[in-house]
């Protein structure tokens, strides 16, 4: 069974579409003018992006490593990758960011807190990350380590269950955890990967004649979250709602799987770098137009420069920095193997 799965990608590049739109129309608005509000009502509902890249995640990860032998060198080897895909792209973003709050405290229009250790090591504490959308990568690291324990023992499920039922109780009864790492262990949140590795796991053994009702089951189940819940209080029914749309869409792949869609199919591959470099040059850009008294202008030079740079930033960065780190690992040497290489 292949592991690439063309029309995740493709979610994936709409997932980063609807963060960015949300990030510019909330920048829009408090840089040039509020939209109007069935646009703001329509557009704002973009931060469920990130409820379907947590079950996303849940899904790769699983569909990924569930075969891998369960060693040591395996788990290491699955947590270098890891590693690799969220820090290399990260850290020159979170930098630049650390760098320009320290020259320009008050430069954020939010004067926003932020602490050193969690924007360069991502580990949750009570100061948030100087990139605000790395809150989201805090969940994702935490989902990566527990994910690594299913390498050294056999009760993985078991352990499944146990978190899942510990994130179920807490929410509940309303109990808040006062440690930052338990908050971000027992959020809801969690519930998203958990939803991914399920229906990764579901792929890999339902047949493909499944397809529709899967697909009718997920949809209703979006339209009931659209139509009698709150969005935010109540987002995670949302990502989960898209578990059974994902494997839905999986299984038709399998059965029918068309041409790949090549500029679709790189703004998935580009995805992670949009998501990370959007929010500075969305807040630049609308600041920029405020001139131009149009929060249509605006709102469409946020989307276009967001999803250039982000663009630009994994041809130019993201993948040279994961190549050349690939390329380190492969020799002993390092540096010196490497310079010699370009030499000859």
């Amino acid at each position: 069974m292949s592991k690439n799965i063309n029309s995740l990608q493709y979610g994936r590049a709409l997932a980063a579409l609807a963060v960015l739109a949300h990030h510019s129309c909330l920048a829009t608005a408090a840089f040039v003018e509020r939209p109007p509000h069935l646009v703001e009502a329509v557009v704002n509902r973009g931060f469920l992006g990130v409820d379907f890249f947590f079950v996303l995640s849940g899904f790769i990860i699983m569909h990924a490593h569930m075969n891998d032998a369960r060693t040591g060198q395996a788990a290491a080897l699955y947590m270098k990758k890891r590693l690799k895909r969220i820090y290399i792209p990260y850290l020159p973003v979170s930098f630049c960011l650390i760098l320009l709050y320290l020259a320009f405290p008050s430069i954020s229009q939010g004067n926003r807190d932020w602490g050193v250790l969690t924007s360069l090591t991502l580990f949750p504490t009570a100061r948030p990350p100087a990139l605000s959308v790395a809150w989201t990568l805090i969940h994702e690291m935490m989902f990566y380590v527990l994910f690594l324990a299913s390498y050294f023992t056999k009760w993985s499920i078991i352990f499944s269950f146990a978190w899942v039922a510990a994130i179920i109780g807490t929410w509940s009864i309303g109990w808040t955890p006062e440690f930052p790492v338990f908050q971000i262990l027992l959020s809801p949140l969690n519930l998203e990967f958990v939803a991914g590795m399920v229906s990764a796991y579901a792929y890999s053994r339902l047949p493909v004649r499944r397809y529709p009702a899967l697909i009718g089951v997920g949809i209703a189940s979006v339209t009931a979250y659209f139509v009698a819940f709150e969005a935010e209080p109540n987002h995670v029914w949302f990502g989960i709602s898209l578990a059974p749309i994902v494997i839905g869409v999986a299984l038709l792949e399998r059965l029918k799987a068309p041409a790949p869609l090549g500029w679709l199919l790189t703004l998935g591959n580009a995805s992670y770098a949009v998501y990370l470099v959007h929010n500075p040059i969305v807040s630049v850009v609308a600041r920029l137009s405020a001139s131009l008294h149009s929060w249509e202008l605006s709102l469409m030079l946020c989307m276009i420069a967001g999803t250039v740079f982000g663009v630009a930033y994994h041809f130019l960065v993201e993948k040279p920095g994961i190549r050349m780190t690939t390329k380190l690992e492969r020799y002993p040497n390092g540096l010196n193997r490497l310079g010699d290489s370009r030499i000859g």
